[in-house]
């Protein structure tokens, strides 16, 4: 956020970008349901939160103009997000585990899912995401995969196999949001949803420089 002493709040059923200085909104939007995540990554504001009945929502908003971008499935659909997130930004689009444990890529200008790959056995270790400039890897102490930006095809990269002898537990790349980062690990810690802090089990966290 550019403009001093501006922030972004929400509460129930609302967002609003406040300028403390004047306590006037300079936007406010209607959401049907509790915000409890905002994070900002260049001109957008992602907002993550739950419904009236406990359902997950996440919404793309203009943080300039406060104008939906976009929304993703509501719980009904198929490619509904039952969790909360942590984007990883890569060339305009959003890496993220889902509560499968599945590497899923959302479609930066519509929220569109574009896939949600399941690269892993149940029993294999936890991995994280990391992003590079050129690539995108799941990496653990035992296996490394490459994932495909376009088809979510998960390759194991075997020269970078067994990088640790014991678990590894952060990953600093390039893209990730810290602030959903931090936010959603608080979130689901309160709701003892351990699993979508951890990426669906697997690791959603890591680093970056991308955040807000």
């Amino acid at each position: 956020m550019s403009q001093s002493n501006e922030v972004y709040l929400g509460k129930k059923n609302s967002v609003a970008r406040f300028n403390l200085t004047t306590k006037e909104a300079i936007w406010s939007v209607g959401i049907d349901g509790y915000p409890y995540i905002l994070s900002c990554y260049n001109d957008r504001l992602l907002v993550q939160g739950t419904n009236f009945w406990g359902k997950y929502f996440h919404i793309m908003l203009n943080a300039t103009t406060g104008e939906q971008v976009w929304a993703t499935p509501n719980y009904y659909s198929t490619n509904a997000i039952n969790c909360y997130i942590t984007p990883h930004y890569y060339q305009g689009n959003i890496f993220f585990m889902n509560s499968k444990g599945y590497i899923c890529k959302l479609c930066g200008d519509s929220g569109e899912l574009l896939f949600q790959t399941k690269y892993k056995k149940w029993y294999e270790s936890a991995y994280l995401i990391t992003i590079t400039d050129e690539n995108i890897y799941l990496i653990s102490k035992k296996k490394t995969f490459k994932v495909c930006e376009m088809s979510g095809e998960c390759t194991e990269v075997h020269e970078l196999a067994r990088l640790s002898k014991d678990k590894i537990t952060a990953a600093y790349g390039n893209g990730v949001d810290q602030v959903a980062l931090f936010s959603v690990i608080a979130a689901t810690a309160a709701s003892g949803d351990g699993a979508a802090a951890a990426g669906g089990g697997d690791g959603g966290g890591g680093g970056g420089d991308g955040g807000s």
